[in-house]
């Protein structure tokens, strides 16, 4: 067998877990394979709980009457809360313990999957989500860090790949039963699907995944503080950028919130700077290719919740597709992130990993701005299959790249941090990003030429989004190749970044 390249300088092993109810288990391969297996599940659970809603907004909107810009906040709620708890989240995993943190989550993601399936109104079904996005946003990091816990560096390359391939799976599952379940039973029945996956999924990692103690301390007013600045800075952000859509960007209903939530986040930094035990320790950013790798993450998270959320409302508003078919249009592009996932690690190995970041950022431009320029005219095989064949492939390289890159060099005293701050970057990323796409799509729509048909201004608001994700993903990986072009001309005999080390 082949030793697993390095995609990125690999993190320093978190401390082993240590003992608590379970017994711990031997470090040889066959050990791994249940608790890989159950944290793998965990993983398809997070992305099916984020993917099946894209197939049944349009059903929503219709039963409950929500315009496009309205609608989105459906997916942004859910989205929000696990941007503003994933940090907070991290700091609780140290003093509870991972594998503690992760049953939480699962269980808050049991019962508000149930509330959101008996939801009789907008508002119930919005709080429902965000309740989702805590569930969720309290089991992902665990899951990271219990991986990172328990595989040893040499083989903890593939199982990042095999990670990725559950989450990549997870997100065509949700899709697909999406659009099952919505022409069977309703959009209701996804719900309680998630409901009873997250129950059974509990139930499986309170048996096979070691149990590991926490520190014990309890969580300070000033991480109760920080998590509340960030959470309402954050709110007042996405509320601002989509009146912005929805009425312009110099009302004062729109300049007040967007304000407000700028004072409240500088408010937090200022505050995480100042503090010994920060919620966010900023040295993490300065530990080899972290920074720049956390901003290709929120460009990433933009790119994954906006179209998605954009090619639902195009395959049934735009190609007149049912949810089925909407759905089973889309079961290519997950595969093809799960073999983008998968060949990462060989693609790093024979080509470099900054060669394969690269090939993974261009493939998924290129499908991106494809998708941007098709006429909405034929049928979704004939216009849109090559393009979303190529995002998903470029989407599972770089989110492989990029989550090695984001998590390399780390200290284990900072593991936690490090990996709740490269899911954060990807929500927020997918919160300020859908913001401003949904204002785009709905100002270019309104801009359209008033004699053509009202499906025809849906499509060129629609374009707009994709053409815009195309150029913000190009322009990321210029960004990185300035990166590495600058690291590569650094002088001799200056001394490197922590964990900075050779590819």
């Amino acid at each position: 067998m082949d030793r697993p390249a390095r995609a990125f300088p690999v993190p320093t092993a978190p401390p082993a877990l240590p003992p608590g109810r379970g017994r711990a288990p031997s470090s040889g391969p066959a050990s791994l394979r249940t608790p890989l297996a159950i944290l793998t599940a965990a993983q398809f659970l997070v992305m099916f709980s984020a993917s099946n809603i894209n197939i049944v907004l349009p059903a929503i909107g219709e039963t409950m009457d929500l315009l496009p810009v309205d609608l989105s906040w459906v997916v942004t709620a859910y989205v929000l809360a696990i941007a503003a708890l994933l940090l907070p989240a991290g700091a609780a995993m140290d003093i509870t313990g991972r594998r503690r943190l992760l049953l939480t989550g699962l269980a808050v993601l049991c019962g508000s999957s149930a509330m959101a399936g008996l939801a009789g109104g907008a508002g119930t079904l919005i709080t429902a989500r965000a309740l989702q996005g805590a569930g969720v946003a309290l089991a992902e990091p665990a899951v990271l860090c219990l991986l990172l816990a328990l595989v040893p560096e040499p083989r903890r390359n593939k199982a990042l790949g095999i990670l990725g391939v559950g989450a990549s799976l997870g997100g065509g599952t949700g899709v697909l039963l999406g659009g099952l379940l919505t022409e069977a039973v309703g959009w209701r029945g996804i719900f309680y699907a998630t409901s009873a996956l997250a129950l059974l999924l509990a139930l499986a990692c309170a048996a096979g995944v070691p149990a590991d103690a926490g520190s014990g301390r309890r969580l300070s007013r000033h991480d109760l503080k920080a998590a509340a600045l960030m959470l309402v800075g954050l709110l007042a952000l996405a509320y601002g950028m989509t009146e912005a859509g929805r009425s312009g960007w110099t009302r004062p209903a729109v300049l007040l919130p967007l304000g407000v939530g700028t004072v409240l986040l500088t408010a937090f930094a200022a505050s995480e700077k100042r503090r010994d035990r920060p919620l966010l320790p900023l040295r993490v950013f300065s530990t080899g290719l972290v920074g720049p790798a956390n901003i290709a993450m929120a460009v990433l998270g933009a790119v994954i919740t906006g179209m998605f959320f954009f090619l639902s409302l195009y395959q049934q508003q735009i190609l007149g597709d049912g949810p089925k078919a909407a759905a089973l249009c889309q079961i290519p592009l997950s595969v093809a992130a799960a073999l983008g996932c998968t060949l990462a690690p060989r693609l790093a190995r024979r080509a470099g990993p900054r060669t394969a970041l690269g090939m993974g950022l261009a493939a998924l431009a290129a499908g991106l701005l494809w998708l941007g320029g098709v006429p909405g005219e034929g049928t979704f095989l004939q216009e849109a299959m090559a393009p979303s064949l190529l995002i998903g492939a470029g989407l599972g390289i770089a989110f492989v790249q990029i989550t090695q890159a984001a998590t390399a060099g780390v200290p284990h005293q900072d593991s936690g941090p490090a990996s709740g701050l490269v899911t954060t970057a990807r929500m927020i990323g997918g919160v300020f990003g859908l913001a401003l796409l949904t204002g785009l799509a709905a100002s270019r729509t309104a801009a359209a030429d008033p004699l053509a048909s009202e499906v025809r201004a849906l499509h060129e608001g629609y374009q707009a989004t994709f053409t815009v994700l195309g150029l913000a993903v190009l322009a990321t990986a210029l960004f990185l190749l300035a990166v590495f072009v600058r690291r590569r001309r650094a002088p001799r005999g200056a001394a490197p970044a922590p964990g900075s080390g050779p590819a």
